[in-house]
């Protein structure tokens, strides 16, 4: 009576296992296309959510350099016929500034005619000890501002304004950003133009950081197949505000490096990027970068000619979603398989 008891409880455990499988497979199926667009999409947001905070960290790293400023122009409005304490300002901004690289002041022609026509306290770190400040009085003998684009566009339009990246004046390496503003005389005429410079090698170094820590915390997989998400700053052009590679870095296109499946797409890309929309449900659009599949997050970044952009591998997202239903699917059949041990179990000992 036993054999025929476990004989039964067998066979009716091995039917209920076999009926699991299939309808575990079925559920697994249904599960994985009528749900990955949706999973992939919950994926996506959270990259969308990453890029957000890269966005956010780097603007209040750039609102810093604004506060800096903007702080510091009162007082040197109330001493332009104290000339000799403006390097103490420069130097103030930069000290205190610890995101600051350098800080100048740039005066119209002749407004101190003793110095002659063209004046320019400036402070910045060295190079070789960032603790240290130092300072010179830049003049005639210096560059030639005066007839500069950046230096006509903030005295003639009386603005602030972030200026196009440069090269640092002294090593011709180290690339740059300022934040400008204008400074008043007494009768509110512009009459020199403040700014603050910002390193994009440090900017860049911060993106890297960031990028490193969301992609330390990826499933081992990904890690194994080498896919992880970067994040950029390019200018509305697509120039390249901050990259790993500093030959990029001012030099080349974030454009010129997508490529679209159907005509018109990467145009259409441009163009939202350029009228400064924000990415929205992107894993809708693919497209090739430097050959790979990809998905773009973006913005703009609020007061400034730039966009943070973050590039995530498609298969990055595809793993995930997978791995996300192999997980489900996996909870399911250990339910189908606890119910074929119970119900074995069960059937072999009932008296």
């Amino acid at each position: 009576m036993k054999e025929k008891k476990g004989s039964f409880a067998y066979r009716v455990a091995l039917k209920l296992f076999l009926w699991g499988l299939l309808v575990t497979a079925g559920v697994g199926c249904f599960f994985y296309h009528y749900t990955l667009r949706e999973t992939t999409a919950l994926y996506a947001e959270n990259f969308h959510i990453r890029m957000l905070i890269n966005y956010e960290y780097t603007r209040r790293v750039l609102s810093d350099v604004y506060v800096q400023v903007t702080n510091n122009v009162e007082f040197i409005e109330s001493t332009l016929d104290k000339p000799e304490s403006h390097l103490k300002v420069m130097e103030r901004i930069v000290r205190n500034g610890n995101r600051v690289h350098s800080c100048g002041m740039n005066f119209i022609r002749n407004y101190y005619p003793e110095k002659g026509e063209r004046h320019c306290p400036f402070a910045w770190r060295n190079p070789k000890n960032h603790n240290e400040i130092l300072l010179e009085e830049k003049g005639d003998k210096d560059f030639d501002y005066l007839n500069d684009r950046w230096f006509k566009a903030v005295i003639e339009g009386d603005t602030s304004m972030w200026s196009n990246p440069f090269y640092d004046g002294y090593d011709n390496q180290t690339q740059l950003a300022a934040y400008m503003v204008p400074i008043h005389d007494a009768q509110g005429n512009p009459v020199a133009v403040l700014g603050a410079d910002v390193s994009l090698n440090w900017l860049t170094q911060k993106l890297e950081e960031t990028d490193s820590t969301y992609n330390a915390h990826t499933p081992l997989a990904i890690k194994m197949l080498g896919l992880k998400s970067q994040s950029f700053i390019v200018n509305y052009d697509g120039r390249f505000i901050t990259h790993p590679k500093a030959d990029k870095r001012l030099e080349d296109n974030f454009f010129d490096h997508v490529r679209g499946g159907m005509m018109g797409r990467k145009t259409m890309l441009e163009r939202k990027m350029k009228q400064g929309l924000v990415s929205g449900k992107e894993t809708r659009e693919r497209y090739l970068f430097n050959g790979e599949e990809c998905y773009f997050f973006y913005t703009p970044l609020k007061f400034t000619d730039w966009m943070m952009v973050t590039v995530v591998p498609c298969k990055q997202l595809d793993v995930l979603a997978g791995t996300y239903m192999l997980r489900l699917v996996a909870i399911f059949l250990l339910g189908m398989l606890l119910l074929v041990v119970v119900t074995f179990m069960y059937l072999r000992y009932d008296n």
